[in-house]
């Protein structure tokens, strides 16, 4: 009986903190009908978000025109930078950074999310004796990158609250 009533309590606590598991996301109704749109972008990162947003029930359409909001990819940016060298000066550690610039607007130009940006920074440690190891390993690294963008860009639209309609009177 006391094992009950502690397990009870337990989950009444962390129901009542607001506890989410992580990954559940309650996405707006607003984003129902977008289309994405990628202007200099990268050319996989669109059916990456388009296939989160179908996971979350969101019609994604590809005819921009048939679309009552436009999510449009402005640019993304890939940058390795070194952060370290060996005592032979050849490169041992780089930093990974991936930027995703984007915005959102209504079909008729009116902006719902001003240009935003999310990036994205990864390390990539080299190690000289398995070169074709470290080059497939930067994929992944890459892959894995984008994907966090899209999950950090989805994110962010969940958080947008409901664009509220103009109505005249």
């Amino acid at each position: 009986m006391l094992r009950r009533l502690s397990l009870f309590a337990l989950i009444l606590l962390v129901t009542g903190c607001g506890f989410k598991l992580r990954g559940i996301i309650d996405m707006p109704l607003w984003l129902d009908n977008i289309a994405i749109v990628t202007q200099q972008g990268h050319r996989d990162l669109a059916p990456m978000i388009k296939d989160q947003l179908q996971a979350y029930h969101r019609r994604v359409v590809s005819d921009p025109t048939q679309a009552t909001y436009l999510l449009i990819i402005e640019n993304d940016l890939s940058q390795q930078l070194l952060t370290s060298v060996s005592s032979s000066t050849t490169p041992r550690q780089y930093q990974l950074i991936y930027t995703v610039q984007y915005s959102v607007v209504k079909t008729n130009g009116a902006p719902v999310i001003s240009s935003n940006t999310v990036t994205i920074t990864r390390q990539l440690t080299v190690n000289n004796d398995r070169i074709l190891g470290s080059d497939s390993e930067s994929a992944v690294i890459y892959r894995e990158m984008h994907r966090d963008a899209v999950i950090q860009l989805i994110n962010r639209l969940s958080k947008k609250s409901t664009p509220l309609p103009f109505v005249a009177n």
